[in-house]
């Protein structure tokens, strides 16, 4: 079991206070902002906070080496944001373009963690 500072507690209760609350529901943000120094164990507490959700889960980053970064981590099938959201459009040239995915994965996620 994993036991965490005063900080990841507070932490912890706050999220869960925001979920339960049904973000973008009632006036409740639909963003939750968990800020930290590398290495105080923000990724951590996001697969702690990903186990008690109730649906899909996605995670995300910016690029595709931090979201490596977040899959060594144990944040599985971490991607970039964009790959959530858009589709590579077949165009037949060199330079790619890319479309909004109508069916994509974050549409179907309860909670999308960004690192």
């Amino acid at each position: 079991m994993t036991t965490f500072t005063p900080h990841q507690d507070s932490a912890l209760k706050a999220v869960a206070d925001w979920l339960k609350a049904k973000p973008g529901r009632n006036g409740t943000p639909p963003v939750f902002r968990l800020f930290g120094y590398a290495g105080t164990g923000k990724t951590t507490l996001a697969r702690h906070i990903a186990e008690g959700v109730d649906g899909e889960v996605k995670y995300a980053a910016f690029t595709g080496k931090a979201a490596l970064v977040m899959r060594n981590k144990g944040c599985d099938n971490a991607s970039t944001i964009h790959s959530l959201i858009y589709r590579a459009k077949e165009s037949g040239v060199e330079q790619p373009s890319f479309e909004l995915w109508d069916d994509a994965p974050a549409s179907k996620a309860k909670l999308i963690v960004i690192d």
